[in-house]
């Protein structure tokens, strides 16, 4: 007969399978329609199900390849991936060979490569919320409060300048003002915490004082910003104020729940399956499935998937070594099919943006307010909380990268329609200006200082 102890323990672990797999479930319900669209290309016959993985196969060999160019030149592979999938577009191939692009890449196939990015950008975000550093935030005291608050607001209030003048001329038929602005002005707040950490990592930065410092701002700067974006996205379904209520109060329920019942749940899971390699097989696919769940609930929710997919990784608890392991499992697959995404936004942007002279003063414009309203912020706060002058502005150029999160932000308000095409081609441009440019300034600045543990965050991107 087992002790009563064991036979307890036993029991909370059946309770806490249930209670994952219930939400598990109620997630599904609404993803297996939305993926299982992917079915569908069965009905074009096999040479188009062939053409589908010719495509999938050519473009994550020509981002692999990219990302590989970056690296030698010693930028993040990031970059690389992002210019390689630019070029499969009609910004490049479909200029000079617009037969083979077409050819190539068929408007029947994108939107089937869009849903297999749609899933690898809610993993990445899953992997973000499962890395950001919690134990940094809760001990990040006065001065990183201070440089991320002030990291977020004055690009805020640029941002939201700067689209109050571009409105008129930028600002899609349909979409109310309130959100145009505070989506611009949010965007411009973006700091891509992966990527800062791999730059971190190449320059022998993450464990020093200023490297950890510039971590903990960073991860306090876009908290802030991911619970602006929840609110732009719920104002732009919603119309209003008012309208908004139905929808925050679905999302608060759902975070309650996550928090409560969910987390808990996980916990329990998680402490059982990390002495058992079977188990921690089965966790590991369990948290897969919780990522996507949460995706698709505030998906139909209406905040969009990559909130849901976010909480899903914020409350795993970092030290069980089956979340430790998700970079080494999870992240390979998303590394792998990450230039979908980057492919998917190619074929979104326009050749036409390249020969208009205003929006290419636009594009310029926005590149010096967002560089200008972040490095210089935070370089001035810095300096006032006391660090040098060289300290500061390292600060300044780490929250200056806004890499593969800026993406996703702006593709998702691209979808949402809350910005349109040219707007969207503009921030592209930012998003590769202020990240190519945040590994040489570090270099020249040459920081260095006394070491701090800090735990790596896996680096995939």
């Amino acid at each position: 007969m087992k002790p009563p102890r064991e036979s307890a323990g036993h029991a909370r672990t059946a309770v806490a399978v249930v209670v994952v797999l219930a939400a598990v479930s109620a997630g599904m319900l609404h993803a297996v329609p939305t993926f299982g669209q992917l079915a569908n290309l069965g009905h074009g016959g096999w040479p188009l199900v062939l053409r589908f993985f010719l495509a999938v196969a050519l473009i994550i060999a020509v981002g692999r390849l990219g990302g590989w160019v970056a690296i030698r030149c010693r930028q993040p592979r990031v970059i690389g991936e992002m210019a390689a999938g630019i070029a499969l577009g009609p910004t490049l191939l479909g200029q000079f060979a617009p037969d083979t692009q077409h050819f190539l890449f068929p408007a029947v196939l994108v939107p089937h490569l869009g849903l297999v990015a749609q899933l690898a950008i809610i993993y990445f975000v899953f992997l973000l919320g499962a890395d950001l550093p919690l134990d940094l935030l809760r001990g990040s005291g006065r001065r990183v409060a201070a440089l991320g608050t002030a990291m977020v607001a004055v690009p805020l209030a640029c941002g939201l300048l700067l689209a109050a003048g571009l409105a008129a001329a930028y600002r899609p038929a349909g979409v109310g003002l309130l959100p145009f602005l505070l989506f611009v002005g949010t965007s411009m707040s973006i700091t891509a915490f992966p990527v800062l950490v791999r730059i971190l990592a190449g320059h022998d930065l993450i464990r020093t004082r200023i490297g950890t410092l510039g971590l903990a701002t960073a991860g306090v700067g876009d908290a802030i910003s991911w619970c602006l974006l929840i609110v732009v996205v719920a104002l732009a379904h919603g119309g209003s104020a008012a309208a908004v209520l139905p929808t925050a109060g679905w999302l608060v329920l759902f975070v309650a729940v996550t928090l409560t019942v969910v987390r808990p749940a996980l916990r329990r899971l998680l402490a059982a399956a990390e002495d058992n390699a079977g188990w921690r097989r089965v966790s590991t696919v369990a948290l897969v499935l919780c990522a996507l769940s949460g995706a698709a609930v505030t998906d139909w929710i209406g905040v969009h998937a990559i909130f849901g997919a976010l909480l899903a990784g914020v409350i795993l608890p970092r030290e069980n070594r089956v979340v430790r392991d998700l970079g080494r499992t999870v992240g390979r697959g998303v590394t792998v099919v990450l230039p979908l995404f980057f492919a998917v936004i190619g074929f979104s942007m326009h050749v036409g943006f390249l020969r208009d002279l205003r929006d290419l003063l636009v594009c310029g414009l926005m590149i010096l307010v967002a560089i200008a309203s972040k490095l210089g912020t935070t370089t001035l706060v810095g300096r006032l909380t006391g660090l040098s002058w060289r300290e500061s502005a390292g600060l300044g150029v780490m929250v200056n990268c806004r890499g593969l999160t800026e993406l996703v932000v702006v593709s998702a308000g691209l979808s949402l329609g809350i910005i349109g095409p040219d707007l969207f081609v503009m921030f592209v441009a930012m998003t590769l200006v202020t990240t190519a440019m945040t590994g040489p300034l570090l270099g020249r600045l040459k920081l260095g200082g006394d070491r701090a543990p800090t735990r790596a965050v896996a680096d995939f991107v």
